[in-house]
Parts: structure tokens; C-alpha cells; sequence
């Protein structure tokens, strides 16, 4: 008697629709690898439009040494978006071996997967309505955005001349998960500040050709050797920062892994206060065990293109006919 109540309360319709959203999968860091092996990539904006007449960002973060790259744009179409990628990364730092995006049509479009395709590009896509997938890319947003603000608060039609010199800053700051610049993780020496230039003396031809043979047999000792045990080592901190980061996350979620068939409601992001807060029920089509994503398919048969996570669904639970 007991379970069949239990069972009629858990199978009501209304009910399930108007659960609390709860987190039931664990974190599935981004590893890092080499340098400018994992780029992300996202869009700011609309912004009040500058004199220049731009009004949106496009954004990339280098994965391990947290490099960033940004371009203020009048548009957030794909050309701008293809320009950007090729000339500021690719030209500028090599071919990533990852790109990581939202499912924005800036980003999924022709040009994109074409460039993409042609530079040997893996080009993966977050899941929709969670920034978390591309966290970096979204932290690195924030404080963008707070910079610029406080730099163009009293001259907002000109926040885009402020754009280097907030990217400047952000280069030359000690990152927490490193413990490192990105500039010295980048160029294996520290950023020469305005403050610091000094007015040098000038050597004499043999004094300049001896400080250059030492300067240079210095600088590849650096390279060979200190910049790749200091690159190794903010690799590691990374690694350790994440896995404390998982531990704390996973230890306040109940796992559930959806079965090919299993029915779920999907949350609804557009709800307003008295709305269902779940649509379905769907059936389970696919998934992703390696990062906890799965497709959908409705009753009737018809395939969801978009992904979406497992911290999106809740079971659903069909009531018997008596």
C-alpha cells in the first residue's frame, strides 16, 4: 500500500514539471595540454555603440597559460567572427588544436566549420544555456567588462580604445590557477612596464657584441630549460586546482546516468513565475558518457538537434493506468 502511494505522488504530471532544478552530474574538467593547444571563444554585446561604431567583443582564452585575445567589433556576424580567428590566432599563435564555442549561429555557421575543417580545427560546442562548459572564456568576460566599465565610465562612446590596455593588464596580472603572468608563460620573460624604462647607457661595438653573445646564449638556456619546467608546473597547478574544484562540486550532487530510452522533462529556461519548469517528456536518443550530455527525441519521433546536459533533466515518471 505504501509504495503504490508513493508511486501515484511521484508519477503526478504537475508535480514533476514544477520541481526544483538539481545538479546530477559530476565535473568533467577541460585538460590542459601545450600551449594554445584549447582556445575558447565567445561574443560581448551588444555594448553602447563607440564612436568607432563598434558594439560587441569577440573573445578567445588560451586554456594553459590564459592568454587572451579580444577584437572590438561593429558587428557580430561570422565574417568578423572568421577574421578574428584566423588573423588574431591562428596568424598570430598557430592552429589550435580545439575550439571551443557556444551554439551561437556567429559560431556555427559555413565559414566557421570551413576554416575550421581546412586548419585542422576540432570545433566542439557547449551545451546550451551553460556557460560553464566554456568557464574561462566566461570569467575572463566579467572581468573584461568590469574593466572597460571603469575605465569609460564617464566616456562610454569610446570603451574600445581602452580595449588594449585592459588586455594589457589582464597579460601581466599573476593568474591564481597558474601562479603565473601569461605574458612570461608566453614570451619567457616578464613585461618591461612604462615605470620601469630607464635610460640606458651606450656600449661601445665590443662591449655590445660580448653582452649579445651573453644575452643570447641566456635567453636559450630560458627557453630550453626554465620556461618549459615554469610551463609544466603551471600545467600542474591547473591540474590540481580542478581536481579540488571536482571534489568540491561532486560532493554535493546525486549522479544519475540516463539510458538510451528513458524518458526525461527538460528544463524550461523560458518560464516565467507561474509557468511548468520542465518540458517533455522526451526520450533519451544518444548520450555523451565522457561529459555527461545527451540528445533527445520526442514522443512522436522527432530528433532534437541541440545537446543538452544532464544537470538539464529530471527523470520522468509516467503514472500507470489503474
Amino acid at each position: 500500500m505504501g509504495n503504490d502511494i508513493k508511486e501515484y505522488v511521484n508519477s503526478c504530471d504537475i508535480c514533476q514539471r514544477r520541481k526544483k532544478s538539481r545538479r546530477n552530474e559530476p565535473l568533467h574538467p577541460i585538460k590542459v595540454g601545450l600551449p594554445f593547444d584549447h582556445i575558447g571563444m565567445d561574443i560581448i554585446g551588444p555594448l553602447p555603440t563607440t564612436l568607432q561604431g563598434n558594439k560587441y567583443i569577440v573573445v578567445a582564452t588560451e586554456y594553459l597559460n590564459k592568454w587572451p585575445e579580444a577584437r572590438a567589433l561593429s558587428n557580430a556576424k561570422a565574417t568578423s567572427v572568421v577574421s578574428f580567428f584566423y588573423e588574431d590566432i591562428i596568424c598570430r599563435h598557430g592552429c589550435p588544436k580545439v575550439l571551443l564555442t557556444d551554439q551561437g549561429t556567429h559560431f556555427v555557421n559555413e565559414l566557421v566549420n570551413s576554416l575550421c575543417s581546412r586548419m585542422g580545427v576540432k570545433h566542439r560546442l557547449s551545451t546550451a544555456y551553460r556557460p560553464q562548459t566554456n568557464g574561462l572564456t566566461e570569467r575572463f568576460n566579467r572581468t573584461l567588462c568590469e574593466t572597460l566599465a571603469k575605465y569609460s565610465m564617464h566616456n562610454q562612446q569610446n570603451w574600445d580604445l581602452y580595449l588594449p590596455s585592459a588586455l594589457f593588464a589582464y597579460r601581466t596580472l599573476q593568474q591564481q590557477t597558474t601562479r603565473f603572468e601569461p605574458f612570461y608563460l608566453i614570451y619567457g620573460r616578464d613585461a618591461l612596464l612604462p615605470i620601469e624604462i630607464e635610460m640606458p647607457n651606450v656600449p661601445n661595438n665590443t662591449d655590445l657584441n660580448d653582452d649579445f653573445q651573453a644575452q643570447l646564449l641566456e635567453r636559450i638556456q630560458l627557453l630550453t630549460g626554465t620556461l618549459n619546467d615554469n610551463r609544466q608546473i603551471a600545467q600542474d597547478n591547473i591540474t590540481k586546482s580542478q581536481e579540488k574544484q571536482k571534489l568540491r562540486y561532486d560532493a554535493n550532487i546525486r549522479p544519475i546516468a540516463y539510458q538510451i530510452g528513458d524518458q526525461v522533462l527538460l528544463q524550461n529556461f523560458r518560464a516565467k513565475k507561474l509557468d511548468a519548469k520542465w518540458m517533455g517528456p522526451y526520450y533519451v536518443h544518444d548520450n555523451r558518457k565522457t561529459n555527461g550530455t545527451y540528445q533527445l527525441r520526442t514522443i512522436d519521433g522527432q530528433i532534437r538537434k541541440k545537446w543538452v546536459h544532464a544537470n538539464q533533466l529530471i527523470p520522468y515518471t509516467n503514472r500507470k493506468d489503474n
